[in-house]
């Protein structure tokens, strides 16, 4: 009982923070030796079951304070001089840069997808980097733009969880605002009649109209399609 006690403190991470007490509780139980009735003469054995039973579990609340008060730092270091850069201002510079790793998991998985390279030439291998390369500084950019734009205006965007209208983020990724802009069903579609061609696009979403001025282009990016479709 006390090594699966030990075990299970140790699996939940809560050793130090419960005391766990427990009894022992034994039971015994006579019995006639081999098949038919019992009788007077007949050979008898005892049987004895032991089981361990937790009694109470009493939590450690100094311990557990203390362990919520340290939940959430995080060690940072840098080799700036602290005359250059304060720790103030080394705090404040980390929060605002960005995750060198994020850009690194984007590039070899998802969106782009540098891995595994179906070329065989080393021509092919820099190309294909090269273009991934570029399409992660445009992902980038895009994502800049967005949350500068969005902290500009003061608002949030909407609509980029599905099933969570009214979900909102300040900080909306660029796959995230992509996906959203992908699910939001821009259609064109072609009439043909004795008449001639008709086409009709979609009105713009709001998601869209806001992220073509955070990028500083112009709705004629989008309804445009009408006059190439002609």
């Amino acid at each position: 009982m006390e090594l699966a006690v030990k075990a299970t403190l140790a699996e939940q991470n809560a050793t130090g923070l419960l005391t766990v007490t427990w009894e022992r509780q034994e039971t015994s139980r006579t019995h006639y030796v081999g098949p038919g009735r019992g009788g007077p003469n007949r050979r008898t054995t005892t049987e004895q079951s032991v089981r361990h039973q937790i009694t109470s579990v009493t939590r450690d609340d100094a311990a557990i304070e203390h362990l919520v008060a340290r939940m959430g730092w995080q060690a940072q270091v840098t080799n700036a001089a602290a005359e250059r850069l304060s720790l103030g201002d080394a705090v404040l510079g980390y929060r605002a840069g960005t995750c060198v790793e994020r850009a690194f998991h984007q590039l070899k998985d998802q969106p782009l997808g540098i891995r595994p390279l179906f070329v065989h030439r080393d021509d092919q291998v820099r190309g294909l980097t090269h273009l991934l390369t570029l399409a992660l500084r445009v992902l980038t950019l895009f994502e800049v733009l967005v949350r500068r734009g969005q902290d500009q205006d003061g608002a949030d965007l909407p609509g980029l969880y599905p099933g969570q209208a009214k979900r909102t983020t300040d900080r909306p990724t660029a796959q995230r605002v992509l996906e959203a802009i992908a699910g939001a069903g821009l259609t064109l579609t072609r009439f043909g009649s004795g008449e001639g061609c008709r086409w009709h696009l979609t009105a713009l979403p709001v998601l869209v109209e806001r992220v073509l001025g955070y990028l500083g282009l112009s709705e004629e990016v989008y309804t445009r399609l009408v006059i190439n479709s002609g």
